[in-house]
């Protein structure tokens, strides 16, 4: 996906969100996905306490934003692939700033409860002041019916972020 058709997927999932995902889910999407930020004074002692996670890298693409004299980074992290078929089955947003520079983590799990669909995409846009940070998945998967990613940015001012699940 070129950059410019990754910051249309980006302003679509805002214009869904807008429009409350009356067009696109025909179920509650925002309610099947669940979210947490949280700031992490110390990445690596969060790391030793959790050493039962198996992560799975998602490769993450940066783009600037051209805004002028902006320092907004734009990373979109994408695991799966998106046919015709699929439905958005999560969606959820949420944006965030300090004063000072924070080491962030965002948890995002779908579906909340019960059994969901089986996850066939998931694109993840974060705008942050700088444009260091990693995700992967922790658990589930695409081709499974359940999904877990952990998003990490570090030393940024804000973090704004839109996240798109599909499935079938």
């Amino acid at each position: 996906m070129s950059p410019s058709s990754a910051m249309l997927v980006w302003l679509g999932v805002g214009l869904i969100q807008l429009l409350g995902g009356a067009i696109c889910a025909p179920l509650d999407a925002a309610s099947s996905v669940q979210v947490s930020i949280e700031t992490i004074p110390d990445l690596a002692a969060f790391r030793k306490a959790n050493p039962g996670l198996e992560v799975v890298p998602l490769t993450p693409r940066l783009m600037s934003v051209p805004e002028a004299g902006s320092t907004r980074q734009m990373i979109t992290y994408t695991v799966g692939s998106l046919s015709s078929s699929d439905r958005l089955v999560g969606l959820t947003s949420k944006q965030q700033s300090w004063s000072t520079p924070q080491d962030v983590k965002l948890d995002l799990r779908y579906p909340t409860a019960g059994v969901g669909d089986i996850v066939t995409y998931v694109e993840v846009v974060v705008q942050q002041s700088t444009s260091t940070g990693r995700g992967y998945i922790v658990s589930g998967g695409v081709g499974q019916r359940n999904i877990r990613l952990v998003i990490e940015a570090y030393g940024t001012y804000y973090f704004d972020y839109n996240a798109a699940i599909y499935g079938r």
